[in-house]
């Protein structure tokens, strides 16, 4: 392995170009037996030969010269940290192709990465397994030895031998399939160009429903048998958005054929295998009676995102994971781009803003945030890019950029960037010089203050009334939560700014480029009344940064929010900074809360989700405080008009958005402890018990936990009963969630102890437990208990890197003391977890 300014990559003198691997599992064992042949072309002399091996136990290995003689290496060692197999020779390998025949073995892990065993119980009852890949990021190399790098492109010739009655599924489809003795083997169609992160194979007793798109291709949707019809959403939804990328890139789907598989356990929401998507059953199975509005959205979305990895990933995909931002960042907005084509009716882009740009202006306000562009060296540090930045950030600032540039010639670009460097690798440069050449603007210029800077600009704004027009002094400075921390470094970064404003009586707003500290831009009003013509920065909420208004323009402000005049992308944005503004100390918190009184007429789903999450962290924050009650008695006032306006009954012709703003508000009254709203709760609940046809799907995770927060131990007990006699994971979810809600700290251990316990709680959703009993202020100090008691088996499951032990840490967040804070700090220095180094910084700068 050599060197480049400390980064673990494989020397490149040696370079592979076809694997023709063959994979035996065993579902009784847990192992597998592997043997590959492995292609590669020899740019140069070398002794020895250098890939990455993990966990697999290697049993032998001869090469073959292109003149067909063969060579045994001397030696076969193995670097257990930096995860690479040396074939060392008596004499250098002449330059020129030559083959590598491996035969290995390994282990079907429980650790959800690599190539793993997943459990579930079938339509009979009884225990099943199957046997399923997550390569992403580095982890192909513990299924076979390779070149387990983005850059490293090859072919795969995949051949599987499994029981005969069990289904297999890779990124192509099968040529031929021979049976014998019970065994099957099955080989299939040579892959394209790809890099190893992206190969996956599934095997188990899975079922599909399937069709075929107006281009031929195949799509299907799979999961465990008996679940398949649950897949007819997926089907429809993948089928749509298909024909809109190929339209939209204006570059064929490559691939014969386009599998979605539900995966019992699964780390992530996803994984984007080119050819055949692996998803958490929640993320693509619905119910047609039992899923919620919630979940098809989530569903649609998580689909959408995949797909467009299609091309932004695995057809062209980044050269090294400081470029991981290019694949997540794009498909993140274009995923929702996709699914706002589909759905109007969604409000996808209002969504985008709390799903993701909050996230992402949430997480880049600390001083211990990244750059986009962040170099990355092992493992661990690569793992720790699977954030908000890399995913939520870097959408953001696509959106800016194509309403900066126009969608035609950001489309533009985007299909000169991936005509240009299709089965190929990429960097983000690239990326902004296709761009640039499509829309003749110093888009690289402009972007790379975003990308390679950490932070975003906080925008001061002077509203100037002269005449007939108006004119606002903007100054930027970097945005941070805790500026008391840098009072003695000064920090002069500048961002050059996509600038928008309107007033109330222009929709059509005013645009330019702000490149220095200081600016100003002249609004002329369509027809210029008096003081009531307010002004409002950043339209459309499109920028990546925050606004400071003067309390007078605040005070213009409100009257159209509380009359739903202004748009709701506005109304959410001005929310959200102002909250943001309050809590790093730019503003009084008082003044944050005269604004939201403004907020009672809300209509919007997505509105009502952001101020709900920025109370409940003020509401987190005032715990312990004796005026407590009265900030209750505030949140109920505040959601009490929304929630009685919506009421629990949908009414005829009622949409998507309006069940999501049902189940939002209702929960916040039952959150802020009215009284009314948690008696009907439970009421509405023990109807579910009678007939769960008289509960609607979308009101079940609320009414759940709300009859939790004041329920008993024979509620408790009746819950457990329900959440395993569940088919659908999906409701099994709403169940796991209320079970964290409980008031008796007895009842609370007893969820936290059955959540290591895998009859109970899949490892998969123990993170997600740990998460919600955390936030439940009666749980937050036994969940972190838990935590420290169990950090050993913590640490084996999830520590190695991923989503997993990035969350988990994070429940430290909720803790608001210093004492606090410094029992954390003692507790990662003497229990490191190098795979969520940067997070643990982030939750003690939070606390």
């Amino acid at each position: 392995m050599t060197s480049s300014n400390d980064r673990w990559i494989l020397p490149a003198n040696v370079q592979p170009t076809l694997y023709d691997l063959t994979l035996k599992p065993d579902l009784e064992s847990f192992t597998f037996v592997g043997s590959e042949t492995i292609s590669v072309r020899v740019e140069e002399a070398a002794s020895s030969i250098q890939m990455n091996s993990a966990e697999i136990a290697v049993q032998s290995a001869t090469l073959t010269l292109s003149n067909g003689s063969e060579r045994r290496p001397e030696s076969i060692s193995f670097d257990e940290e930096k995860e690479t197999l040396t074939l060392e020779f008596a004499e250098p390998v002449p330059a020129g192709t030559a083959e590598i025949a491996l035969e290995f073995t390994g282990e079907l892990n429980d650790k959800l990465r690599g190539f793993y065993r997943s459990s579930y119980t079938g339509a009979d009852g009884e225990q099943r397994w199957m046997a399923t890949t997550q390569f992403e990021a580095t982890d192909a190399r513990r299924s076979f030895p390779c070149w387990d790098e983005p850059a490293a492109k090859a072919a795969f010739d995949i051949t599987l031998i499994v029981p005969e009655e069990l289904e297999v599924i890779s990124n192509t489809e099968p040529v031929s399939t021979d049976v014998a003795g019970g065994k099957k083997t099955v080989r299939f169609d040579r892959t394209p160009v790809m890099s190893t992160y992206l190969l996956a194979f599934i095997v188990g007793d899975l079922a599909c429903v399937q069709d075929r798109t107006r281009d031929g291709v195949l799509m299907r949707v799979w999961a465990t048998r008996g679940n398949e019809d649950k897949g007819q959403f997926a089907l429809e939804t993948s089928m749509a958005l298909l024909d809109y990328f190929h339209d939209y890139f204006g570059v064929p789907y490559p691939l014969s054929k386009l599998d979605h598989i539900a995966i019992p356990d699964f780390a992530a929401g996803a994984m984007e295998n080119w050819g055949a998507i692996t998803y958490r059953e929640v993320a693509l199975l619905v119910d047609p009676v039992d899923s919620s509005a919630g979940t098809r959205e989530i569903v649609a979305a998580i689909i959408s995102h995949e797909m467009a990895h299609q091309w932004f990933g695995d057809l062209v995909t980044m050269e090294w994971w400081d470029d991981l931002w290019l694949n997540e960042s794009f498909a993140s907005w274009m995923g929702d781009k996709a699914v706002d084509y589909l759905h109007p009716e969604w409000e996808m882009w209002t969504q985008f803003l709390t799903h993701d740009t909050t996230s992402a202006l949430n997480l880049d306000g600390l001083r211990n945030s990244h750059p986009i562009e962040q170099p990355v060296n092992n493992p661990a540090e690569i793992g720790q890019l699977f954030d908000a930045i890399s995913y939520s950030k870097g959408g953001s600032i696509l959106r800016m950029l194509e309403r900066f540039l126009g969608a035609d010639k950001f489309q533009e670009g985007l299909q000169i960037y991936i005509k240009r460097h299709q089965y190929a690798n990429a960097r983000t440069r690239d990326l902004w010089n296709a761009l640039g050449e499509a829309s003749g603007q110093p888009v690289a210029e402009i972007m790379d203050t975003w990308t390679s800077q950490t932070g975003y600009p906080a925008l001061e704004a002077s509203v100037n009334r002269t005449g007939d027009s108006i004119e606002v002094q903007l100054s930027q400075s970097r945005f941070l939560y805790d500026e008391i921390l840098g009072e003695d470094e000064p920090d002069d970064t500048v961002w050059k700014i996509p600038l928008t404003a309107r007033t109330a009586s222009n929709a059509e707003p005013a645009r330019q480029l702000m490149e220095a500290p200081e600016s100003s831009i002249a609004l002329q009003p369509a027809s210029y009344g008096s003081d009531d013509e307010w002004v409002k920065i950043n339209h459309d909420q499109s920028g990546f940064y925050r606004v400071q208004y003067s309390p007078d323009e605040i005070e213009r402000l409100k009257a159209p929010i509380a009359a739903l005049t202004l748009p709701p992308r506005d109304r959410l944005g001005l929310q959200s900074d102002a909250y943001a503004l309050a809590k790093a100390g730019r503003i009084p918190a008082t003044d944050y809360l005269n604004l939201v009184e403004a907020y009672s007429n809300e209509d919007d789903a997505s509105v009502v989700g952001d101020l709900a999450a920025a109370l409940n962290a003020l509401d987190n924050l005032l715990g312990a405080e004796n005026f407590h009650p009265a900030y209750q008695a505030f949140g109920r006032r505040v959601f009490k008009p929304i929630g009685d306006r919506i009421g629990w009954d949908a009414r005829a012709n009622e949409g998507h958005r309006d069940a999501l703003l049902r189940s939002t508000s209702l929960a916040q009254l039952g959150h802020f402890e009215d009284e009314d709203t948690l008696s009907e709760a439970r009421r509405r609940f023990d109807a579910y018990v009678e007939d769960p046809t008289n509960l609607p799907a979308d009101l079940r995770s609320a009414a759940f936990s709300m009859a939790a927060q004041r329920g008993d131990g024979s509620l408790y007990d009746a819950m457990w009963d329900m959440e395993k006699s569940a088919s659908l994971q999906e409701e099994k979810m709403r169940f796991l969630g209320a079970l964290t809600a409980f008031p008796d700290p007895a009842l609370i251990r007893q969820t936290l102890d059955r959540s290591l316990d895998d009859e109970h709680v899949r490892s998969q959703d123990t993170i997600r437990v740990m998460v919600q009993t955390a936030a439940n202020p009666r749980g937050r100090e036994l969940a972190w208990q838990f935590l420290k008691d169990n950090w050993d088996e913590f640490d084996r499951r999830y520590g190695e890197g991923g989503f997993g032990i990035m969350r988990l840490v994070s429940i430290a967040s909720f803790f608001t003391t210093e004492q606090k804070r410094e029992e954390v700090r003692e507790f990662f220095d003497t229990h490191p977890a190098p795979a969520a180094e940067r997070t643990i910084r982030q939750v003690l700068e939070r606390m």
